[in-house]
This record gives structure tokens, C-alpha cells and sequence, in this order.
């Protein structure tokens, strides 16, 4: 990367972690701020916990199903072994962010800024950052099968081992990205295919991308 990939500042020990659900929720109703704090095992399920501040905290090997944590700030954040299916973040702020060993299936990102991002070892299938801004975001051993990623505004942003089946980049610039040792089976364009302009490829997925222009080529 041309700028150095930032990563989540936290401090060595954690002074407070929090396992009762009913603190989160006291936080929330204060609007205050959740600083320097360890939530661990927490199981949620349909709740609002939009427009919450997160700053150096680790969750860790919590369950937030369907929740929303919409117009959201997160910033010095790691989420470890949690699983936040189909929650919504949409038009939340990112940034010095971890998402590793976790679930986000259709979970929706869309409206972001999420700013230097690793998310790796995870299963984000059918996530959908639609419309988002992606700056110094890494994808590393993920599952992003069948995810939209449409009129994103993207800079720096690294594909490793990542399954991107049937994943959308329509209308999202796909210039610089090397998808060498990514899956990019099926994926969605617009018709002209001009997303792809500038791409980094191997010669494999370069044939089956002529596809898409109604290239054959023969053996």
C-alpha cells in the first residue's frame, strides 16, 4: 500500500469489560461514549443500538443478530470471534478498524466511510457496502460470496485469498486492485464492463473476464 495500513490503537489492559447487556443499553440512553472497554460474550438480538460512539474496544465472542447500529462511529475497534449477521451499519464511520474470525452474513455496510479496515478469516457473504467509501481496506481469507460492493469510492484496497463469487461491483472502480489470488467468478458489471478497466488479474480469470465482452478464446 502506498500509505501504511493503520491498525486499531487499544490500550494494553483493558480497565472495564463488560458482560451485562443492561450497561450498553444505560450507555446508549446517556448517549456516552463506550471507551476503553472489553464486551465479551454479550448475546443480542433486534435491538437499536444506532448512533453509538465505539472507541478502543475489542468485542469479542459476542452474537448481535439483526441489530442495528446505524449512523454509528467506531474508531480503535476490533471484533473478534463475534457474529453480527444481517445487523445494519449503514452510514456509519470506520476507521483503525479489525474485523477477524467472524460472521457477517448479509449484514448491511452501505453509506460508509470505512477508513484503514482489515477483515480477515471471516464469512461476509452477501454483505453489502453499497455505495460506501473504502480507503486502506484489506480483505484477507474471506468469504465475500455474492456481496455488493456498487458505487463504492475506493482507494487502496487489497484482495487476499478473498471468495468473491457472484460478488457486484457495479459501477465501482476496480483500477488497481489485484484479485491474482482471489475467487472473481460471475461477477456483476454493467454492461460495458468498464469497471474492470486497470484491474491486476491472472491470465485464468483474464479469460474468463473476455467473457463478459463477448470474447472467445480457444484452446
Amino acid at each position: 500500500m502506498s500509505q501504511k495500513l493503520l491498525t486499531p490503537i487499544l490500550p494494553d489492559t483493558m480497565d472495564f469489560v463488560l458482560e451485562d447487556i443492561d450497561e450498553l443499553y444505560r450507555r446508549k440512553n446517556q448517549e456516552e461514549a463506550v471507551t476503553d472497554v472489553l464486551l465479551r460474550n454479550l448475546h443480542v438480538t433486534e435491538e437499536d443500538l444506532s448512533h453509538m460512539r465505539f472507541s478502543a474496544v475489542i468485542f469479542e465472542n459476542c452474537i448481535f443478530q439483526d441489530c442495528s447500529f446505524e449512523k454509528g462511529e467506531f474508531t480503535d475497534v476490533v471484533f473478534r470471534a463475534c457474529d453480527i449477521s444481517n445487523c445494519s451499519f449503514e452510514d456509519s464511520y470506520f476507521n483503525r478498524a479489525e474485523f477477524s474470525s467472524s460472521k457477517g452474513m448479509g449484514t448491511k455496510f452501505c453509506g460508509n466511510t470505512m477508513l484503514h479496515t482489515v477483515i480477515k478469516d471471516c464469512n461476509f457473504n452477501y454483505a453489502n457496502f453499497d455505495s460506501s467509501r473504502l480507503e486502506h481496506i484489506r480483505f484477507s481469507d474471506t468469504q465475500v460470496r455474492g456481496g455488493s460492493l456498487t458505487q463504492c469510492r475506493c482507494k487502496t484496497v487489497e484482495w487476499n485469498r478473498a471468495n468473491l463469487e457472484n460478488a457486484s461491483f457495479f459501477k465501482t472502480v476496480m483500477k488497481g486492485m489485484d484479485f491474482t489470488n482471489s475467487t472473481i467468478q460471475g461477477l456483476v458489471m454493467s454492461d460495458s464492463c468498464s469497471e474492470v478497466r486497470g484491474a491486476v488479474v491472472d491470465l485464468y480469470q483474464a479469460a474468463e473476464l473476455a467473457k463478459y465482452l463477448g470474447v472467445v478464446i480457444k484452446n
